[in-house]
């Protein structure tokens, strides 16, 4: 499960979060985040894999070493999230919230 580090302060709305490093579980908890802040059941996401591919997986299944400090940021379901090799994720709402269309 992700740890939840929402900074309530932030006037960008950003959602800090810590995702596991396990390849098989990464993708899944970072769709359980947008999920929930979606107020939505995960099947009703856009598939992250037409997205983004299996990048995510990618990161932690054989992760570069510490020093690369390696980041991904991609657009996904109203969403900026930036994820690197530590886990720490940050979502930063960019559009309307699905359910609010």
């Amino acid at each position: 499960m992700a740890e939840r580090t929402d900074s309530p302060s932030d006037q960008l709305g950003t959602i800090r979060r810590t995702i596991s490093t396990d390849s098989r579980d990464a993708e899944l908890e970072l769709l359980e985040i947008v999920a929930e802040l979606e107020n939505t059941e995960i099947e009703r996401l856009p598939s992250l894999y037409t997205r983004v591919d299996h990048f995510v997986e990618a990161l932690f299944e054989d992760p570069p070493a510490e020093e690369a400090q390696v980041e991904i940021a991609f657009s996904y379901a109203g969403y900026r999230i930036s994820l690197n090799q530590s886990g720490e994720a940050t979502l930063v709402p960019v559009k309307q919230s699905m359910t609010e269309r």
